[in-house]
């Protein structure tokens, strides 16, 4: 199956705060709207979000940015699933407290409804421990790269909204904005 027959099956997308703040300020949140019929946000991801100044930016996306509570089991889940990341060796931050929004985003993954979905993350140590979970994985740029596929966007536009998340303080090195770029002028 071709990542574009990949994209259209996807409904939703389960989103960690880094690839929506990405997208926010790449004024990609757009793009979202037309490949994903809603992302959902578990209540910690929203609060970092809150915490960081996207405060506004959440509130423009609604609708299609619904916030997920989790049930009990799921919050006991992610607390499991954030001592893992905090475990990982991919990991720069030991602190459990630290890795919640990446785990409740795992655990609201798993959810049966959302097995055709994607898991929006770009955290290297979460993506492992949802790898092994078994969870379909993008990141922001991936799903730049779907909209490449998708006709939405040209292969320049897509480095030029990498390069403003660099420019805002997102750690994408020039060379992996390189790699990427190679990759969406292949499609």
């Amino acid at each position: 199956m071709t990542r574009l027959a990949q994209v259209r099956t996807v409904t939703y997308a389960v989103c960690n705060t880094g690839p929506l703040i990405s997208a926010f300020q790449s004024g990609s949140f757009d793009l979202w709207r037309q490949i994903f019929a809603a992302i959902h946000l578990s209540p910690v991801c929203a609060g970092e979000l809150t915490r960081h100044g996207w405060a506004d930016a959440m509130q423009a996306a609604a609708p299609h940015l619904v916030i997920v509570p989790l049930t009990a089991e799921e919050e006991q889940a992610a607390r499991s699933i954030a001592e893992q990341i905090a475990q990982h060796p991919d990991t720069n931050d030991p602190v459990v407290e630290n890795h919640l929004g990446e785990a409740q985003a795992i655990a609201l993954a798993l959810r049966h409804e959302y097995e055709n979905d994607i898991l929006l993350l770009d955290e290297r140590a979460a993506r492992a421990v949802a790898q092994q979970q078994g969870v379909r994985l993008s990141g922001f740029p991936g799903t730049l790269l779907l909209a490449v596929q998708a006709g939405l966007i040209a292969p320049s536009d897509l480095k030029q909204r990498l390069e403003q998340c660099r420019q805002q303080g997102t750690h994408y090195s020039v060379r992996f904005i390189q790699q990427v770029y190679a990759m969406a002028q292949q499609k």
